[in-house]
């Protein structure tokens, strides 16, 4: 009965997740113990509720009418299901960033994370994923957003960056996202924190 529970409690939160969503064991700890858990995940892919994805890793399905068949996670949401599992911050870094905001049409070949973990390279359906160490000054104590945009600007350098790359930037921010990058970003090099400041005022935020 007690198994039962716990899966119709990861049945629910399944259900309100986006189509293709990560998951991952601990994802579910609050709910119950990592056996009950990892118990609960395996009877769910028997029920084609969830996909494994690798090791400890599952998918919410996303099958697409269009071209009948089921989509892949995404090799970013794979990379924040890795850092999840290992407890690590990361940020994309490079053109990664760049795709994920929008400011690039050309899809990665490599997708490059910066990282407080270890360094590592995951091989996902034929695509590279690679965490690089960085000095936990750059990354720890930032949101993933925070370090997306900074690692974003710094790819671009300040010549390159203009209101419409600033105005793309502010569209892909929340308000908590601004709330984040207006405390984080002022740790960032001068001219970065500078762009952000303007990308605030952009998406209509009043930074302090």
């Amino acid at each position: 009965m007690k198994r039962n529970i716990v899966i119709v409690k990861i049945k629910k939160r399944i259900a309100k997740a986006d189509n293709g969503s990560v998951f991952i064991i601990a994802d579910f700890l609050n709910l119950a113990g990592y056996d009950a858990v990892r118990k609960a995940l395996s009877r769910l892919t028997i029920e084609n509720v969830l996909i494994r994805v690798m090791r400890g890793m599952y998918k919410k399905p996303n099958y697409n009418e269009f071209i009948h068949d089921e989509v892949p996670a995404s090799p970013d949401a794979i990379a924040r299901a890795i850092a999840r599992n290992n407890n690590w911050t990361i940020g994309p870094k490079d053109d990664v960033a760049l795709n994920i905001l929008g400011l690039t049409t050309q899809v990665p070949n490599v997708y490059k994370y910066i990282s407080n973990g270890s360094n590592m390279e995951v091989d996902y359906l034929g695509t590279k994923i690679v965490f690089s160490k960085r000095s936990n000054k750059d990354v720890s104590g930032y949101s993933y957003k925070t370090i997306l945009i900074i690692e974003a600007l710094r790819t671009l350098g300040s010549e390159r960056i203009d209101d419409n790359i600033r105005i793309k930037i502010a569209q892909k921010c929340t308000k908590s996202d601004f709330e984040l990058l207006n405390k984080e970003g002022i740790r960032s090099r001068k001219w970065i924190y500078e762009e952000i400041k303007k990308i605030m005022i952009l998406g209509g935020y009043k930074y302090a």
